[in-house]
């Protein structure tokens, strides 16, 4: 069988995004990314900080669609929502929760993933700690959790993180 991390990704013909599988749920509604900020501008600076953060471990895609940018490399493992006024929240996707101050909110998207939401104000609070959640966050973009049989993955969540109601 093929290593996950190796096949070849699955190009949508509407909106030219890429997946790791054929099909996946996503928003054709593509935007240009400065379209985000024309209403907030001042949060470019944040957003811009936020980028290279994840761009130190290499290089990613920004997918920009009219609600949200994601940054991805095999899937999609942070982003944020579309701009809200003084602030941006920004999430990134782990196989385990963090519990953090900063973390606004945390949600279990079974079998064992966790999208950790922070707000981000000021360039300035794309820190270190951030950085590392980010680093973590890009590696499961790359699906080392996956090849990785000792990479952690905790199924079953704290009763402090949030678990949606299935529909």
């Amino acid at each position: 069988m093929a290593d996950p991390a190796e096949q070849a990704m699955w190009r949508c013909p509407d909106c030219g995004q890429r997946f790791v599988g054929r099909n996946m749920p996503h928003s054709c509604a593509v935007r240009d990314l400065d379209d985000h900020f024309a209403a907030a501008p001042g949060l470019r600076a944040v957003f811009d900080a936020l980028l290279a953060a994840v761009r130190a471990g290499g290089p990613v895609t920004v997918n920009a669609t009219r609600s949200r940018v994601t940054f991805q490399t095999r899937i999609r493992f942070a982003g944020i929502d579309a701009p809200r006024g003084d602030h941006l929240l920004a999430n990134f996707v782990l196989t385990r929760p963090v519990r953090s101050e900063r973390i606004a909110r945390v949600e279990h998207v079974p079998p064992y993933y966790y999208v950790h939401r922070v707000r981000l104000r000021r360039p300035e609070d794309v820190d270190a700690d951030l950085r590392a959640w980010l680093a973590e966050a890009r590696e499961v973009g790359d699906r080392r959790h996956v090849t990785d049989p000792d990479w952690p993955r905790e199924r079953e969540p704290p009763d402090w993180v949030r678990v949606p109601r299935p529909r």
